[in-house]
């Protein structure tokens, strides 16, 4: 515990932010992973909605500071270049 009063609210402000990106993480992880899975199984039409929310959900990451701009372009490039060379494979 927090000998002095504005740590403890240093503390709980950080308790919300953790809270906030495990939530905008987890987010941006499940839509790669439906995308993937897609891209996977060849479906082509779930490949082309999905990717466009999936690059959201990563700059949207970016944008709050739960990963660096940088990590997000080189995820989007990655992420496309996976699904495109799946898509082509089956």
């Amino acid at each position: 515990m927090p000998q002095r009063g504005h740590m403890a609210k240093h503390l709980r402000k950080t308790k919300v932010r953790t809270y906030r990106n495990r939530l905008r993480k987890n987010a941006m992880k499940s839509t790669i992973r439906e995308v993937m899975d897609a891209a996977r199984d060849g479906d082509a039409e779930t490949v082309a909605a999905g990717l466009p929310e999936a690059q959201k959900a990563i700059d949207k990451a970016a944008k709050h500071g739960v990963i660096h701009k940088h990590t997000a372009s080189r995820r989007i490039a990655r992420l496309v270049a996976r699904t495109n060379a799946m898509l082509a494979e089956g």
